[in-house]
C-alpha cells in the first residue's frame, strides 16, 4: 500500500499537461534573509538541494531548509521546477540564466531593499507580457536591514501609479500592523484564488501584517480576495489579500509574510509561525491556488502578427519647457486589434527608455504629457503598441528634442546675499522663492524685479512662472545692529524684543525670574552661557540673539554639614518631572537644552531632562532602583543630556565622589555611549572630573562598573552651590541601531565636616561621656529623616528603626570615629517599600550602650 501515493502522484503528473513544464523563480536578491527573516526555499541557491527529482507526493516540506521551503516542495509536487534568483532582476537578457523570460511565475516574499528602476521595469513588463507575480509584504516598520525601507514602502515604490491596482498601508496610515485570522474570504465560485484547484480558502491568519487599498480606477480588474474581519466585501480598504490582471499577466498580493512561513527556517531565524499549516486557516491553499492562477498560460499558436506603430510627435528638434503640457501623438493598428499602448521617454538619445510616461493606454492616438523637470538636449519618446496575443511593436522619435526651463537671473550687490543666486531654472507654472539678507554692518537698500523696484524686502516669490525674469538686491552701510532678546515663561529679560544698538557699544541684558522660578539657562547666538542673571556683549559689530529659560523646579542642595550624601534611588518610581517630588528627588535638577555647540563640553545639551520619558526617547528615565539616561542620534557626539546633583558644602571640606554605572540594552544596534562627570560652583563654568568618567560603552554589550572614590575639587570646600553634573552623550563608533542607555546608582558624596553646633550632643552619664542619640529631624516626617548621634570613642555602631512590635524595619551600621555623626534615612523599609504611617522607635546600639527615641511617620 505504501507504493500507491507515489505511483498516483506520477500518474497524475503524466496525465496532466496543464500541470507540467512550469517554472517558478523565488527571489533572494533583495535582503529576504536580513535580520530574523528567512524567506527562501533552501540554503542551496539557485538550485535547491537535495534534487527536486527526489520529491514524491509524500515528501515533507522540510525536505529543504528555509522558512518557505514547503511552498517550493508543494509546487514541485504539482509539476513545477523551482529555482532561486540571487542577482539583479532582468527581463529579456539572454545572458542571464535566471532572466524572468525563462519562468512562468515570479515569487517575492517580503523584499527589504528597493527594486532598481531597471528591475521595476523588468517586473512590470514580465507581468504585462503574460508572466505571473505573487507579491508578499509585511507590517509597517518591518525594516529587517535598517536601510530606511520596509516591504510595504518597497512594493509601493515599485508601482507608484497603481498600475497593478493596490497600495500597501505604511506608517501613519490605518491598519498598517494587524494580528487576526480572517474568514472574510471572497466566496465567488469563479474565483480561482479562493476557490481554485487546490481547494477552497476558509481563512487567512496574520501575525503582524499590513493591509491594502484597492485602486479600481487605475486597474479595473483588481479584486479583493480576503478582507479584515467585519468589513463589507465592497470595501476598497482593509484588504489582506488581493489579485488583478495587468496586460496579459496576473498578480496576487498578500500583505503579511507569516502565512507562508512553514516553521522550517534556518536556526536562529524566523520560525515563529507555521502559517503553512495554520490551525483555523488555509494559508497554504491560498498561496498554491495563487501560484497556479498567475502562472503563464501556454500561447497555443494563434495570432502572431504584431501591430504597426508610428510616433508623430515629438519627432525631434522640438524645445519643450519643463512643466509644460504637450500632446504625444501616434498611429497604431493591428490585424486583430491594438489592446494597449505604452509610452516611455529616454534622456540618453534613445539608448534606453527607463522612464514610463503611461502604460496600458487605449489606442486613442494622443496623450497629454506634462513634461518632466529633467532639462537636457538628448530626449526622445517611444510608443509601444500591443495586441491581445502579446505581440508588440515600438516606434520612437526620429531624433532628439530639448527639455529646458525658464531662467530667473538672481544677483546681489556688495554687503549682502540673495539665495538662490545665479541663473536659477524653473519649470513652467512652478513657483520660486528668493531670500535676501544683509551682511554685518549693512541693511537692504532695495530689490528690483525685472527692473522695477519692489522695496527693501527680505524675500520675494515668483508664482506661476511662464517667462524669464531677473531679480537684483542692493545694500547700504549701516551704523547700528539688532540684538533680539527673548525669554520663556517664568521670567523676563530686559531690554527685550528687537533692540537696536550702536556699533561698538557694550549693552547689558538683565535676566529676572518670576516668583517661584529660577534661571535655567541663557543662550547667546544659540550657544549656552550658563544660568546667568545678566549678560554684557563685547563691542557689538554684528546682529545677535539672546534667550533665557526658567524653571520652577525645587532646588534643595543636600546640606553636607548634616552628613555624607548617599542616593540609592529606592523611591525613584515616585519621582516627578523636574525632580519636584519623591524621596531624595529635590537634591537633583534637570538641565535645559542649551544649544548644539561642541559636544561634549559640560553644558551644550540637546535633549531636555525636565520630563521623565520612556522607551527609546532620549532624556532621563526611571530605572528599577536607578536613574537612567539616554542620548539619541546616529552621528557621533551630536546629542547629549545631563542631570545635576546639587550640594551645600557650607562648613564642610570637599571629599570624594563614588557611584555605580551599568549599560541598559536599548533595542537593536551596536552604537556607543559615554558618561562624563563635570563639576561647578556657579552653574556657568563646568570643569570635567575625568577620573569619574565612564567612556565608550556599547549597546547590547553588558557593561558595568564602580567609579570612585574620586576626589572632588577644592573649590567645593565651603561652597553652598556645588553641583555635580552627570553628562551623557554619543560615544565614538558603532554603525547600526540605537545608543545604549546607562543607569546610575548608589551615588555617594563625602566631606569632612568642620565643628557644627547641630552635632554638639549631650554626653550620657550612664554610658560614658559623648554617647547620645538626637531627636530625629524632622519629626513627624513624610520624607527624608536626619538621624544624628555621637560616640565617646572609636567603635562599631548600628542605627535601627523598629515598629511597635519590636520588628526591625530598617538598619544601617558601620565603624565610626569619636564625635558627632549623621545618617540619612529615606523613610523606606529594608526591602525598598515605603514605611507605613505610624509610630516607630529609633535605636542606637553601640558597645558603650544603647539609646532610643521615637519618630512619627505621616
Amino acid at each position: 500500500m505504501s507504493r500507491w501515493p507515489t505511483l498516483l502522484f506520477a500518474l497524475l503528473m503524466a496525465a496532466s499537461p496543464a500541470l507540467a513544464a512550469k517554472k517558478a523563480l523565488f527571489d533572494n536578491a533583495h535582503a529576504e534573509t536580513a535580520g530574523n527573516a528567512d524567506w527562501v526555499i533552501d540554503n542551496d541557491q539557485p538550485i535547491p538541494s537535495p534534487a527536486q527529482s527526489g520529491i514524491s507526493s509524500t515528501t515533507p516540506g522540510t525536505y529543504w531548509t528555509g522558512a518557505i521551503s514547503s511552498w517550493g516542495v508543494d509546487l514541485v509536487k504539482r509539476g513545477y521546477t523551482v529555482e532561486t534568483n540571487t542577482t539583479a532582476i532582468t527581463y529579456g537578457n539572454t545572458g542571464n540564466p535566471r532572466d524572468l523570460a525563462n519562468y512562468d511565475v515570479f515569487i517575492v516574499d517580503e523584499p527589504n531593499t528597493l527594486f532598481s528602476p531597471a528591475e521595476a521595469t523588468a517586473i512590470l513588463n514580465f507581468v504585462r507580457d503574460g508572466g505571473g507575480l505573487v507579491a508578499i509584504s509585511d507590517h509597517s516598520g518591518s525594516d529587517r536591514n535598517s536601510d530606511g525601507y520596509d516591504s510595504p514602502m518597497i512594493w509601493n515604490a515599485l508601482d507608484p501609479s497603481h498600475l497593478l491596482g493596490v497600495h500597501f498601508a505604511v506608517s501613519g496610515e490605518s491598519n498598517n500592523n494587524i494580528v487576526q485570522t480572517s474568514t472574510n474570504v471572497n466566496g465567488s465560485a469563479s474565483d480561482s484564488v479562493t476557490r481554485g484547484p487546490i481547494g477552497s480558502v476558509a481563512g487567512l491568519a496574520f501575525h503582524n501584517g499590513t493591509t491594502m487599498t484597492l485602486y479600481p480606477s487605475a486597474n479595473p480588474s483588481v479584486r479583493g480576495e480576503v478582507w479584515m474581519s467585519g468589513l463589507s466585501q465592497s470595501s476598497t480598504t482593509g484588504l489582506m489579500a488581493a489579485s488583478a490582471v495587468y496586460g496579459n499577466g496576473r498578480v496576487v498580493w498578500v500583505s503579511d509574510s507569516s502565512p507562508a512561513d512553514d516553521g522550517s527556517a534556518n536556526s536562529g531565524n524566523n520560525s515563529i509561525y507555521d502559517g503553512w499549516g495554520e490551525t483555523g486557516a488555509t494559508d497554504s491553499t491560498l498561496f498554491l491556488n495563487a501560484s497556479l492562477w498567475v502562472s503563464r498560460r501556454a500561447s497555443g499558436g494563434g495570432d502572431t502578427t504584431p501591430p504597426t506603430a508610428s510616433l508623430t510627435s515629438p519627432v525631434g528638434g522640438e524645445t519643450w519647457k519643463a512643466g509644460s503640457a504637450h500632446a504625444i501623438t501616434w498611429s497604431a493598428s493591428d490585424n486583430v486589434g491594438v489592446t494597449a499602448v505604452d509610452l516611455a521617454y529616454s534622456t540618453d538619445g534613445g539608448a534606453t527608455y527607463p522612464n514610463a510616461i503611461a502604460t496600458g493606454l487605449a489606442n486613442s492616438g494622443s496623450w497629454t504629457w506634462t513634461v518632466p523637470n529633467t532639462p537636457g538636449t538628448t530626449n526622445r519618446v517611444r510608443v509601444t503598441a500591443r495586441d491581445a496575443a502579446g505581440n508588440a511593436t515600438a516606434a520612437a522619435s526620429g531624433s532628439n528634442f530639448t527639455i529646458d526651463q525658464w531662467i530667473i537671473g538672481a544677483s546681489a550687490g556688495t554687503g549682502g546675499t540673495i539665495n538662490p543666486s545665479g541663473s536659477v531654472g524653473v519649470a513652467q507654472g512652478a513657483s520660486q522663492s528668493f531670500t535676501i539678507a544683509a551682511g554685518s554692518g549693512y541693511t537692504i537698500a532695495g530689490v528690483t524685479v525685472d527692473g522695477a523696484s519692489v522695496g527693501a524686502v527680505t524675500g520675494y516669490t515668483f508664482s506661476n512662472v511662464t517667462a524669464n525674469h531677473t531679480i537684483a538686491a542692493s545694500f547700504s552701510s549701516s551704523g547700528s545692529y539688532t540684538i533680539t532678546a527673548s525669554a520663556g515663561s517664568g521670567g523676563g529679560i530686559s531690554p527685550s524684543g528687537a533692540v537696536i544698538v550702536t556699533s561698538g557699544s557694550t549693552p547689558t541684558f538683565t535676566i529676572t525670574p518670576s516668583s517661584g522660578y529660577h534661571v535655567a539657562g541663557v543662550t547667546v547666538d544659540g550657544v549656552g552661557v550658563g544660568a546667568l542673571t545678566s549678560y554684557t556683549f563685547n563691542p557689538v559689530s554684528a546682529n545677535h540673539t539672546i534667550a533665557a529659560t526658567f524653571s520652577n523646579a525645587v532646588l534643595t542642595p543636600w546640606p553636607m554639614a548634616t552628613g555624607n550624601f548617599l542616593e540609592g534611588f529606592g523611591d525613584i518610581a515616585n519621582w516627578t518631572n523636574n525632580f519636584t517630588a519623591g524621596i531624595g528627588a529635590n537634591h537633583w535638577s534637570s538641565v535645559p537644552v542649551e544649544g548644539s555647540g561642541t559636544i561634549p563640553d559640560g553644558y551644550h545639551t540637546t535633549v531636555s531632562t525636565a520630563t521623565f520619558v520612556s522607551g527609546t526617547t532620549g532624556g532621563v528615565q526611571k530605572g528599577s532602583g536607578a536613574i537612567v539616561l539616554l542620548s539619541t542620534g546616529t552621528t557621533d557626539n551630536t546629542s547629549a543630556d545631563a542631570i545635576d546633583l546639587d550640594l551645600d558644602f557650607t562648613g564642610v571640606t570637599a571629599g570624594a565622589l563614588s557611584y555605580d554605572w551599568a549599560t541598559v540594552f536599548n533595542s537593536t544596534g551596536d552604537r556607543k555611549g559615554s558618561l562624563r562627570v563635570y563639576t561647578s560652583t556657579d552653574g556657568a563654568t563646568f570643569t570635567e572630573l575625568g577620573a569619574a568618567d565612564a567612556l565608550n560603552f556599547t549597546n547590547n554589550v553588558a557593561g558595568s562598573g564602580h567609579i570612585g572614590p574620586v576626589a572632588l575639587p577644592s573649590t567645593f570646600t565651603g561652597s553652598a552651590t556645588a553641583r555635580i553634573r552627570f553628562y551623557y552623550h554619543n560615544g565614538t563608533g558603532g554603525t547600526t541601531g540605537s545608543r545604549p542607555k546607562v543607569s546610575i546608582d548608589n551615588v555617594s558624596v563625602t566631606g569632612t565636616a568642620q565643628p557644627h553646633p547641630a552635632r554638639a550632643l549631650p554626653a550620657s552619664p550612664e554610658a560614658g561621656p559623648g554617647l547620645a542619640l538626637a531627636r530625629p529631624l524632622p519629626n513627624p516626617s513624610a520624607g527624608d529623616v536626619l538621624l544624628a548621634f555621637s560616640l565617646p570613642r572609636d567603635g562599631w555602631a548600628r542605627l535601627e528603626v523598629l515598629d511597635l512590635s519590636g520588628r526591625r524595619v530598617w538598619s544601617s551600621e558601620g565603624t565610626f570615629a569619636p564625635g558627632g555623626h549623621a545618617v540619612r534615612w529615606e523613610g523606606r523599609m529594608a526591602g525598598g517599600a515605603a514605611t507605613p504611617s505610624g509610630v516607630y522607635f529609633v535605636r542606637l546600639v553601640t558597645a558603650s550602650g544603647t539609646r532610643t527615641t521615637r519618630i512619627v511617620r505621616l
